[in-house]
């Protein structure tokens, strides 16, 4: 799979529909391959939307049709969001430095939540497949209004625009509502440096190298606060409080520790002004042919 725009494709629009193609293939062939885990397939689609929409939100200045498209693909994998939380719920714990003891009491806490039963997760996959072709019908006659740099430089700078002020908000955030928002801008950013990589491989790798960890460390901030979320939740006879205080105070640390390494990586990759950024990238692009 490349998702990438390459110098050798026809157009910016043929493009647009060769990347989109592969996501949504992706897509079917993880959901059709009867060897994949359920919980793999939940991630696997929803992964791959938010690659499309990155796409999306790149173009979109130049694709009237992209607002709506964006919106049927984050409502779609918002519908499996929760069935993906519960699966990240086990791996969070695994990955905290607890003794074991105190893993296994919280493991088996968390186990005897409510689940969705696996009917119902398929059900959910169906539909989720279903919209996911749907999409994909419309996504080969998507057609852009310009072409070449014309059709990415105005979506690129809005969308590094829109990092930069999630950045700033996130910094001095008094609660966690920017923190998310910001998350979700960092992604479109380490996306769309994918997808641009192309102008100049030498150092785009290695900047698409330090937005994934600022990803990373994002997701492990956001998992971290689901899992403290759901501990909390628990019902008082089936975890002990010991227990209990002893992982909530692993996981404050660790969720600190977290998005401090994340704001200090933006502060390099949001450095540069939106304007500047463009220009940057497209005089590389321009040098690559």
């Amino acid at each position: 799979m490349a998702y990438r725009f390459k110098s050798g494709d026809a157009s910016t629009t043929e493009a647009l529909r060769r990347i989109a193609a592969e996501e949504f293939a992706a897509i079917g062939s993880a959901l059709a391959d009867k060897s994949v885990p359920l919980p793999r397939k939940v991630h696997e689609g929803r992964k791959a939307t938010k690659r499309l929409r990155a796409l999306l939100r790149l173009v979109a200045p130049v694709f009237p049709e992209a607002r709506e498209e964006i919106a049927v693909l984050r409502d779609a994998a918002a519908r499996l969001s929760a069935l993906r939380d519960k699966g990240a719920l086990a791996e969070t714990l695994a990955r905290l430095d607890l003794p074991e003891d105190v893993s296994a009491n919280l493991g088996a806490a968390l186990n005897k939540r409510r689940a969705a039963g696996t009917a119902a997760q398929k059900r959910l996959l169906g539909t989720f497949a279903g919209e996911m072709a749907a999409a994909a019908g419309r996504a080969q006659s998507w057609t852009l209004t310009q072409t070449g740099w014309h059709a990415l430089a105005p979506g690129l700078q809005r969308s590094h625009r829109r990092f930069r002020k999630s950045f700033e908000a996130a910094r001095r955030a008094r609660d966690e509502e920017p923190v998310h928002e910001f998350r979700k801008r960092a992604k479109d950013h380490w996306y769309q440096t994918l997808l641009l990589r192309g102008a100049f491989p030498e150092v785009m790798d290695g900047y698409a190298a330090a937005a994934e960890r600022l990803c990373d460390d994002l997701g492990d901030w956001r998992d971290l606060g689901l899992l403290e979320a759901a501990l909390i939740d628990v019902p008082v006879h089936l975890l002990a409080k010991p227990d209990a205080a002893t992982a909530l105070a692993l996981i404050a640390k660790a969720r600190r520790r977290a998005l401090r390494r994340a704001l200090g990586t933006s502060r390099r990759l949001a450095g540069e002004k939106p304007r500047a950024y463009t220009a940057r990238l497209a005089a590389w692009s321009k040098t690559r042919g």
